[in-house]
């Protein structure tokens, strides 16, 4: 006896079903993708205004930490050449490694005009720029970070001396920064210590002095 097998074929019908579900796979499938895609870029757009936060606070802790008492002759002779208001500070400390060995150079950071943070640097050797004049020209600006809705600077130590000018080095300075309403971005309050600072008791009033404030 033979026994013979058939093999019956899908039909239109089946088809059409089959390949309906997988076009539905393929769409939930590439939503999902899409949907990944996005987050992940936003994370990235979001992590990358981090660093560049973190940049920020980390120049300015490198530069203020740095900062030296340098008597300024024009100013009398026995002046510190630091000026310190809330809304911008003058200080003089060494060049970045990056440009070492170099002369000493006068910083100056401020939050300018189109609502930048910038730190502005002058060699001290530089005999052709007014260093204590308001204006700019003539130094060299660094953009730390752009949309900056304010700034505000305090600081804590001895007596600061007659108008801005400091009689000596600040024992802290604290930078806070604030953003636009909406912008995302978070800017931890920087406190640092000039090294230089001559050492006495932790003001009361200052972040130091807090439980566990020690900084």
């Amino acid at each position: 006896m033979i026994r013979t097998t058939s093999t019956r074929g899908f039909s239109l019908t089946e088809m059409l079903v089959a390949l309906g579900v997988l076009s539905l796979g393929a769409l939930l499938l590439a939503g999902t993708v899409g949907r990944v895609g996005y987050g992940l870029a936003v994370w990235e757009h979001d992590d990358a205004r981090a660093a560049d936060v973190a940049a920020a606070e980390f120049t300015l802790r490198q530069r203020l930490s740095a900062m030296q008492p340098v008597h300024d002759t024009q100013a009398g002779g026995g002046v510190v050449d630091v000026a310190g208001r809330t809304e911008a500070i003058d200080f003089v400390a060494p060049a970045p490694d990056r440009d070492a060995p170099d002369a000493l150079r006068r910083y100056r950071l401020l939050r300018d005009a189109g609502g930048n943070l910038v730190l502005f640097s002058l060699s001290t050797l530089d005999v052709h720029t007014d260093p204590h004049g308001v204006a700019t020209q003539g130094w060299k600006p660094e953009t730390l970070l752009g949309g900056i809705a304010h700034m505000d600077i305090r600081y804590w130590g001895r007596d600061p001396g007659a108008g801005t000018r400091r009689s000596a080095l600040p024992m802290l300075v604290r930078i806070s920064v604030r953003f636009p309403d909406g912008d995302t971005r978070v800017w931890p309050d920087l406190v640092i210590r000039p090294r230089a600072a001559v050492p006495e008791p932790c003001p009361e009033d200052s972040p130091c002095a807090a439980p566990g404030g020690q900084v």
